[in-house]
């Protein structure tokens, strides 16, 4: 998702993931798939079947690393300030500033897919990688209007 803002010449986009879920939601989910693991691991260890319950460990350790790494993808942040002079993206805590006039996006098609790319001189970055095909549509729709704006005001 993103959510843009114009003030007098400025343009400022804040770019996020979808999230369909929030985080206590995923903890949720997980904490009870996680206790149904370990619920049918114990119940076969009582059985006799003791070799279950290192695995539905192993099950709930994987979970653990799958619901960190869907906490980072849903804390993915960039945000980009376009004005008459420069182009701003910050990215993972890093702000980088380009002279509006020595960049340009880009639009490239990959396997049907369209990506979005800020460039200036040797320097190339991805813009919306997590945006989904619709999204990134309006927003080369967005910049392409408000950069022929500039360009002619």
């Amino acid at each position: 998702m993103f959510k843009a803002e114009t003030k007098g010449d400025s343009l400022s986009i804040d770019l996020a993931p979808n999230k369909s879920s929030s985080i206590n939601e995923n903890l949720v989910f997980f904490g009870f798939l996680s206790l149904i693991c370990l619920t049918f691991g114990i119940g076969f260890f009582f059985i006799g079947a003791t070799m279950i319950l290192p695995f539905a460990g192993i099950e709930v350790l994987a979970l653990i690393l799958i619901l960190r790494i869907n906490r980072k993808w849903l804390n993915q942040k960039q945000a980009l300030h376009l004005d008459k002079l420069y182009v701003k993206i910050e990215k993972d805590d890093k702000k980088i500033i380009f002279d509006r006039f020595l960049s340009k996006f880009l639009v490239e098609e990959n396997n049907s897919k369209k990506v979005l790319y800020l460039k200036s001189s040797n320097e190339k970055i991805e813009i919306g990688s997590f945006l989904n095909e619709e999204e990134k549509e309006e927003l080369i729709d967005l910049l392409k209007k408000k950069v022929s704006d500039l360009n002619f005001s």
